[in-house]
């Protein structure tokens, strides 16, 4: 005897919403090294002589980190608002509040828990805090690596 046909049905739907997360999760993977190297890297850091030109030498190093954070800060805001947008369209968050809301405690790992996903969804919730973890740990190498060479240059 076989499965019954809607059993079979929720299977695959159920896989094609998790393919369809970890692919969303790959694609904002390569936008975090977007942001990383090519908006915040290039447009700061390559740009910095006509910084130093325009602000002086002091306030340069100031700018280009604060600027750094401001871009990162931003690409994590976006990343949460795209994760909510995925959850409203699913419609396992009520709204697009409810769905920013628990992503962000989920990605930061902050882990409230007073928002879930109702099964057998929940399981999104370690794969949106393995994907939060490790981008912002990319994003505080990043802020590392750009503080170290400003104060190198600096001090």
């Amino acid at each position: 005897m076989g499965e019954p046909a809607f059993l079979r049905s929720v299977r695959r739907s159920t896989a094609v919403f998790y393919a369809v997360a970890l692919l969303l999760a790959i694609i904002l993977f390569a936008a975090h090294a977007l942001v990383l190297f090519d908006v915040a890297g290039r447009l700061l850091l390559e740009n910095r002589a006509a910084l130093e030109q325009a602000v002086g030498f002091h306030h340069s190093g100031k700018l280009i980190v604060t600027g750094c954070f401001i871009v990162l800060f931003a690409a994590h805001v976006a990343e949460a608002g795209v994760w909510a947008l995925f959850l409203k369209w699913r419609g396992l968050a009520a709204g697009f509040g409810e769905g920013f809301y628990y992503t962000a405690v989920t990605i930061t790992t902050l882990g409230y828990g007073d928002v879930t996903l109702p099964p057998p969804w929940r399981q999104l919730g370690p794969l949106l805090a393995i994907a939060g973890v490790l981008k912002f740990g990319c994003s505080s190498a990043f802020l590392f690596v750009v503080m170290q060479g400003v104060w190198q240059q600096h001090l």
